[in-house]
């Protein structure tokens, strides 16, 4: 097969891999033949059947336990394997799980001896160079836009090292299976990015077969964060708080923010959908160029004056300069509002518009968006604070993905 890279590029991404590959980042995955067949496990794998992929797939014992945990595989055992070095269907995090660096980086070395001795790469040679070229640019934008991946990054929350993964895509066609939700048995769900510890961020474009409803989960829940707002439970009591929107269409587009990604309809036969998404995979905190927070918070009383008997929720506070955007995901136990405001305003500015102030002196221009219901997505906000907001005082309880940029 024609080589596609040249000798200089993959001898810059060899480099760059070699200091830049993290041993951290995802379960590994090798897509298998049926077991039947001579299926082969490497060592220390075992062997699952994948729900939704409807495919037998090797795995490490962590990633096999998640996915039983999640409902979307079942292990079936750990078949006689021979050692065997493979590159096919490995992703770009398979480069720092898959097998000792030394293994990973003698592979990728003959690789580049036979390009630069001018022969014909395999196809699944070539897979493996374009996977590291692909590693490397994900980690040259992660540092672009997030700032130097070597420093420790002050969080929202609890305090944690810069542990993301930046410029991943995945594209495919998958079939639904039953939804393991809790009373939720007679839906049918389609998992294309499965529960986090951290925080997708992206754009899902998918075709269906039928009519399908995003949906992207918030959590897991705490103790006593279960408050009324949709939820979606597994078997083992792991809650987590459910966004749900529903265009009512077969293909389309989606920005979203939260632990997980899916398509899902409320009715029990089985559907098709192709889909493409682009994502980052982040730890939740205040980067150099955005804020990623994820959480459950109380209501309290709106502190702007005339405001007093409404409810308000602060996820960026007023500054002067403004954020510039982003995405943010709720799950709410009411009917929300959406918050954003601007200025503060300059003498002679205010004239006529919605107007918030808290002290009488420092006065912002009030963009509330009505109707958007308990739950959804917010893609278009930006200004100098974003809240949610209700007109009554007795407060609610909402659930948030944030992925903001400064």
């Amino acid at each position: 097969m024609t080589k596609t890279l040249t000798t200089f590029g993959l001898l810059l991404v060899l480099s760059l891999f070699t200091v830049g590959v993290s041993t951290g980042l995802l379960q590994q995955a090798e897509a298998q033949r049926d077991p039947d067949s001579e299926t082969q496990c490497r060592s220390g794998q075992v062997l699952v059947y994948h729900f939704n992929f409807r495919k037998y797939i090797c795995t490490s014992q962590g990633g096999a336990n998640q996915w039983v945990q999640h409902g979307i595989a079942e292990i079936v055992g750990s078949p006689e394997f021979e050692e065997e070095p493979s590159t096919e269907r490995l992703d770009k995090a398979d480069f720092a799980k898959s097998s000792p660096e030394t293994t990973r980086m003698a592979e990728i070395e003959r690789i580049l001896e036979k390009i630069q001795a001018g022969e014909d790469i395999s196809k699944s040679e070539e897979r493996m160079a374009k996977r590291v070229q692909e590693f490397v640019s994900a980690e040259i934008t992660a540092k672009q836009f997030y700032g130097d991946s070597s420093k420790d990054i002050p969080v929202v929350s609890e305090p944690t090292a810069y542990a993301a993964r930046h410029g991943l895509t995945s594209s495919g066609t998958i079939t639904s299976q039953d939804d393991p939700g809790m009373g939720h048995g007679d839906h049918e769900i389609a998992v294309i990015l499965p529960p986090s510890d951290k925080m997708y961020i992206g754009k899902i474009t998918f075709s269906a077969s039928e009519p399908v409803q995003y949906v992207t989960i918030i959590g897991p829940l705490g103790p006593g964060e279960d408050q009324g707002q949709p939820i979606w439970e597994l078997a083992d009591g792991t809650k987590y708080s459910l966004v749900i929107v529903d265009n009512g269409l077969k293909s389309g587009g989606w920005y979203f923010a939260g632990n997980a990604l899916a398509l899902h309809t409320m009715n029990a036969e089985p559907f098709t959908a192709t889909y493409s998404v682009a994502y980052s995979e982040l730890e939740p905190g205040v980067y150099d160029k955005g804020t990623v927070d994820i959480g459950t918070v109380q209501s309290m009383q709106d502190p702007g004056m005339g405001h007093e008997s409404h409810s308000i929720a602060i996820l960026l506070p007023p500054r002067d300069i403004p954020y510039q955007g982003g995405v943010v995901s709720y799950s709410a136990t009411e009917n929300l509002q959406l918050v954003a405001l601007h200025g503060p305003l300059g003498p002679g500015e205010d004239k006529g518009q919605a107007t918030w102030t808290a002290d009488g002196e420092n006065v912002y221009a009030l963009t509330l968006i009505e109707d958007v219901g308990n739950m959804g997505v917010w893609t278009t906000f930006s200004g100098n604070a974003l809240a949610f907001h209700t007109m009554n005082p007795d407060g609610f309880t909402v659930s948030y993905a944030l992925g903001g940029l400064h």
